[in-house]
């Protein structure tokens, strides 16, 4: 008899457990006149530097994940929780990288997104990976991170790899017969010249290399390399300023051929150097809400909100925390390793570039370089190079 009045007692106070929810429910909906309110809060945290010369930059990147995050609990929160963000400044350096991540650490965050200075994102993603804590690092070159192998880190963010050959790709189009791929001596200048002229070679096409001093490049060496090697085709792989007076330099000397600068010529710097003799030229650059129109909406939004335009730092950071969001609805749960068996196959997700999908090595599968043109002296899109099925 006592066994089965405590099972009686058990399935009644069960039944006045499920009654006081449906009150709840009903209350939560009959207050607001729509669907139930999320209840209870999901902290994600964003890393950026907030001070210091990045700090533009920094505010930009957490100002779009803040939009993010406002529009999906607009829309019910993830899991019947309000999102809320914990963002901790980041700086620029090792140290300040580390200091942050356990910051976020204590407090308890689902996921993080950011990340900006490669030293401090590099640091912090070892730090955040140690409890393995998922991490979409928005804005830092990917090959320390990929080269890292940290289980809970994906960069958003292409390879120099995938710049060279979104490059080459390019190069192919416009049937170079001889290409001079030209840097300024500094070792980020060197490794993407190396490639390119690997592949180059690879193709079958006539390629020259040449480097300049980083701190001051001969450009009319550099100009006379092109002439007399006859080329029609030039690729710059250094820093924006000396790249627009290079082209400069070549048209003065007579060059029509095709000028491509890398991402590193993505500045006003370039253009302003390089005045009128930019027109035409082209740019593998990663691609940003000013070069693409299926973010002019997302871009208003923005602007609405905060008043000036977002740059790329707020797309992506926009992007990675979305994708975090519907790694946690599909897992179902706010368990890290969860999440993270999640990421790399998120269904139906898309960002402005087409669709996110990872490699093994959790680099992108489908990169985000895009080739830019001057027209009427500002970077336009000439091509998104993407033919995965959403892009």
């Amino acid at each position: 008899m006592r066994r089965r009045g405590a099972v009686r007692a058990v399935a009644l106070g069960a039944a006045a457990l499920v009654v006081s929810g449906l009150l709840d429910a009903c209350s939560a909906s009959d207050e607001g006149g729509g669907a139930p309110r999320p209840q209870g809060e999901m902290t994600f945290g964003v890393l950026a530097p907030l001070s210091g010369d990045m700090a533009e930059r920094g505010q930009d990147l957490v100002d779009g994940a803040q939009l993010a995050a406002a529009e999906i609990n607009e829309q019910g929160g993830v899991l019947g929780r309000q999102v809320t963000l914990a963002v901790e400044d980041g700086g620029c350096a090792s140290a300040t990288g580390e200091q942050a991540a356990t910051g976020l650490a204590a407090k308890s965050v689902v996921g993080v997104v950011g990340g900006l200075c490669e030293d401090a994102a590099v640091t912090a993603a070892k730090t955040v990976a140690a409890d393995g804590t998922p991490f979409l690092v928005s804005s830092a070159r990917a090959d320390r991170l990929v080269g890292a192998g940290l289980p809970s880190v994906f960069p958003m963010e292409g390879t120099v790899y995938q710049e060279a050959l979104a490059a080459v790709h390019w190069m192919g189009y416009r049937s170079p017969q001889r290409v001079a791929v030209l840097g300024d001596g500094s070792p980020a200048s060197q490794r993407l010249s190396g490639l390119v002229t690997d592949r180059v070679k690879a193709d079958g096409l006539k390629v020259s290399r040449r480097s300049a001093e980083a701190k001051g490049p001969d450009l009319a060496e550099l100009a006379r390399t092109v002439t007399g090697f006859k080329a029609d085709f030039v690729y710059w792989t250094g820093a924006a300023e000396p790249g627009g007076r290079l082209v400069g330099a070549l048209r003065h000397v007579g060059y029509t051929g095709y000028f491509m600068a890398s991402s590193e010529s993505d500045s006003p710097e370039f253009l302003q150097a390089a005045g009128g003799a930019a027109e035409d030229a082209f740019l593998t650059t990663s691609a940003g809400p000013r070069l693409l129109p299926a973010a002019a909406d997302w871009a208003a939004r923005f602007k609405d909100r905060y008043r000036r335009d977002p740059g790329r730092d707020a797309m992506q950071a926009y992007d990675a925390l979305r994708a975090l969001a519907q790694a946690v609805r599909q897992a179902g749960d706010t368990a890290p390793s969860k999440i993270v068996d999640n990421l790399p196959r998120l269904a139906d997700f898309t960002t402005f570039t087409g669709a996110l999908r990872f490699a093994a090595d959790h680099s992108l599968a489908y990169d985000n370089y895009v080739i830019a043109q001057v027209r009427g002296g500002t970077f336009t899109l000439a091509s998104k190079l993407r033919t995965d099925p959403v892009g």
